[in-house]
């Protein structure tokens, strides 16, 4: 796939020998750094390994770190990766760098005729992101003409445990409908075999092949939309349950309620333990997919989120202010969309196969998301998403959320809102607005 690359770059310098201690640990005598200490690292430490996880104990295998450089892979792949919210990633930002020189990866198997064809619509896509940077479209908002075929570059982080059900994932699970992510796929599992030889062949016997998922059959033009938000779950009675915490934590006396005095000091505590008793969840309508990527990384939650072709096949996209006031900017911009309607056919009547429909989605294409997050990581969430320095797109439906929520408890959710609302200070530093929001 045009040079797109997995590598393992960093790893633990004693990696078998802490996981091969930990295996033995809980059945041999002796201390912790003596059982170390005669760890020797070598065959009979990896046969021991093996041993263990035949037997289904997994987790001496989160005792080894890896960190893994993917290299001007497409965006479809970013995608796939970072719903493994267990590790750690950090990605270029498309708000600030700009993407003209990025380059598209260009799927193989097609036809010379599909392969032009391909090309030339994905040159038309840059072509316009950079027509809408010359009319002082911001970077943040000329984004979302760009198509999933764009390259992507960025670092994730791992244990070994999750680095081996990602390998699994891309090879055998639902990342094994495209080509790109199973190549991939296969480049870290060779590389993780050097280092813990058959530990792959091994638990490939528990997973089954993912059946492939037809493409959508036709593909709308769609229209612009903006996105709203309903809450679809809370405590029945969250001021009850979280004075009941309250107490028991001895925050208030027992069988009183927390008033705004209390609520403020557990709002501000380093600890609000609390506050994870509450859980609450929610559907939100028409987020893009490069919105998507901003909830997905507070990975304390659960969310669910379609496959972006779904989102292809729905067509409506969002549409933001600076190209709305722009009348040059807007032909540009919708066209982006209705051509990606007129395209597809005609590239699958040509032959390409369906598993590269993904690389035609725009950034800016919509889909509907669940996710489901307990008081305390909202609070969390708040704090940077309503903030006046978040994504725009992202900043509107936190403030959906939020006043959802307050009306739903207010004693406690008067009091969310940006850093500056909660603590009364700005963590921006020099990138401050110097509009603090106090109520």
């Amino acid at each position: 796939m045009n040079n797109a690359t997995a590598r393992i770059i960093q790893r633990s310098s004693e990696g078998i020998r802490t996981c091969a201690s930990a295996a033995r640990i809980s059945t041999t005598e002796g201390t912790a750094l003596a059982i170390f200490d005669a760890a020797k690292g070598g065959d009979k430490d990896v046969r021991l390994i093996k041993k263990v996880l035949s037997s289904g104990h997994k987790t001496l295998l989160e005792h080894m770190q890896f960190t893994v450089a993917f290299d001007q892979v497409s965006v479809v792949v970013e995608e796939f990766m970072i719903e493994a919210r267990l590790n750690s990633f950090t990605v270029k930002s498309r708000r600030y760098v700009n993407y003209s020189n990025a380059g598209y990866v260009v799927p193989e198997g097609m036809s010379e005729e599909a392969e032009k064809a391909f090309c030339a619509y994905m040159d038309d896509c840059f072509a316009r992101y950079q027509q809408l940077l010359a009319l002082d479209v911001p970077r943040e908002d000329a984004r979302y003409v760009l198509p999933y075929s764009f390259r992507s570059n960025f670092y994730m982080s791992m244990n070994a445990r999750s680095l081996l059900q990602l390998i699994m994932m891309m090879t055998r699970g639902r990342g094994s409908r495209y080509p790109e992510i199973v190549m991939l796929g296969e480049q870290l599992k060779a590389q993780l075999e050097e280092i813990l030889p058959g530990v792959c062949e091994q638990e490939e016997k528990h997973y089954s092949q993912a059946f492939a998922m037809a493409a959508p059959e036709a593909f709308a033009a769609g229209s612009a939309v903006e996105n709203s938000v309903e809450l679809l779950r809370g405590p029945e009675d969250a001021e009850e349950l979280l004075s009941d915490a309250m107490a028991f934590n001895g925050r208030i006396a027992p069988f009183t309620r927390a008033g705004e005095a209390d609520i403020a000091a557990l709002l501000n505590d380093a600890r609000p333990r609390e506050l994870e008793e509450l859980n609450y969840v929610f559907r939100i309508h028409d987020v893009s997919q490069a919105s998507i990527t901003h909830f997905v990384r507070h990975r304390i939650q659960s969310i669910m989120v379609p496959e972006a072709v779904q989102a292809l096949k729905k067509g409506k996209y969002v549409l933001p202010e600076t190209v709305s006031a722009n009348e040059s900017a807007m032909e540009i911009y919708c066209g982006a969309f209705a051509r990606a309607a007129e395209v597809l056919p005609e590239l699958l009547n040509a032959g390409m196969p369906q598993a590269y429909v993904m690389y035609f989605v725009l950034s800016g294409h919509v889909t509907d998301i669940r996710l489901s997050m307990n008081a305390r990581e909202l609070l969390h969430f708040l704090k940077l998403r309503t903030c006046t320095r978040a994504q725009w797109e992202i900043r509107n439906a936190a403030w959906q959320m939020l006043k959802l929520l307050q009306e739903s408890y207010p004693t406690l959710f008067d009091q969310y809102g940006p850093s500056c609302r909660v603590t009364g200070r700005c963590p921006e530093g020099r990138l401050t607005c110097g509009k603090p929001y106090f109520k």
